[in-house]
């Protein structure tokens, strides 16, 4: 038996637009996924999260898996992956599941099966927090281990890329990044991806940060990234370029420690991202609260509701009047160690 756990991420910027080639800066957050392992006849997934057991034979995930790359062929030439989207979620995300652990399965070159548990999750569905990414690195690692694979943190996070493909269809690739090495990234999609720590240049921590969850989202991370997909090129383009201009000036501006201009970039992405049709009432409730006490807040991940990131110089008072609002907010933690063997 091995035990493993991932940490989750969150966007100080550039969610969207680096799903366009764009750069982000993503830290991994202190909110973990823990995932025990031992190699088994069949599959067996038990989730504490949701007190399920699930059992499959090795060949029904290894038949998800490749009935899941199909589809995202198939869409992939469309350009819509809402047909994928809608297969994973059959059965409260089963095909997900089996199609995902097949997946890993297969390019671990892990031929028998393996019992999987996820022990504890503190990080909530569809947060913005990177839970599908955090999972699947802790699985893949997990998995990698019970079989003595000694997969190195760049070839968990190659696999994790295509995991995450089946449940975002073009993902950009960062959240299973910071999910997987941790810390503080600058991350740009390409061939290859540019992955760069920015511990060298940032090493202080970053301070004064909170977590508000404005509730549980009704669309999925591949439906809010089709929904800006489906925005003329004419109206996009322009605001990922702003996007853009913010995440290298944010880069500087933390290096710096000048908070008041950081204050600035975070609302006005925040204000971008909503011009997309990504907010709903109660992240814009949220927001202007915020704002008028001198803070700084915005939307995380897909966005939608789900978390999202605050800063004051005081966060006490942002716990305090998120508390009267009825939302639940946490002092963040940020660029945490990435995915470990416990």
């Amino acid at each position: 038996m091995v035990n493993v756990s991932a940490p989750g991420k969150v966007h100080l910027i550039g969610e969207h637009a680096v799903v366009y080639g764009h750069p982000a800066i993503i830290a991994a957050v202190g909110k973990r996924i823990y995932v025990s392992a031992e190699k088994d006849g069949n599959i067996i997934l038990m989730d504490e999260r949701w007190k399920r057991k699930q059992a499959w034979s090795v060949h029904d995930v290894y038949e998800a898996s490749h009935k899941a790359q199909s589809l995202w062929k198939e869409c992939a030439e469309k350009k819509d992956f809402f047909t994928l989207f809608a297969w994973v979620r059959e059965g409260s995300y089963e095909n997900y599941w089996k199609a995902m652990i097949g997946t890993v399965l297969r390019l671990t070159d892990s031929n028998s099966g393996i019992s999987l548990h996820i022990t504890r999750c503190d990080i909530p569905t569809g947060s913005g927090l990177g839970s599908s990414s955090a999972t699947a690195v802790a699985v893949i690692k997990a998995v990698s281990e019970a079989y003595g694979k000694n997969l190195t943190d760049e070839r968990v996070n190659e696999i994790a890329y295509e995991c995450e493909k089946l449940i975002h269809g073009t993902p950009s690739g960062g959240d299973n990044s910071a999910c997987c090495f941790g810390g503080l990234i600058w991350f740009r999609k390409g061939t290859p991806n540019e992955i760069v720590s920015m511990k060298k240049d940032i090493p202080h921590k970053l301070e004064n940060f909170v977590l508000v969850y404005s509730g549980e989202p009704e669309m999925n991370t591949g439906e809010l990234i089709q929904l800006v997909r489906d925005i003329p090129e004419a109206e996009r383009n322009p605001k990922m370029q702003e996007l853009d201009k913010m995440t290298h000036e944010m880069k500087s501006v933390l290096k710096k420690k000048n908070y008041t201009r950081m204050k600035d970039i975070i609302n006005h992405t925040n204000n971008i991202l909503t011009s997309f049709g990504l907010s709903t009432p109660d992240t814009e409730k949220i927001y202007d609260k915020i704002k008028s006490m001198g803070g700084a807040a915005k939307m995380c991940g897909a966005c939608g509701d789900g978390m999202m990131l605050a800063w004051h110089e005081e966060p006490e008072k942002i716990l305090e009047e998120m508390k009267k609002l009825g939302y639940d907010a946490y002092r963040a933690e940020l660029a945490v160690e990435g995915v470990r063997v416990e």
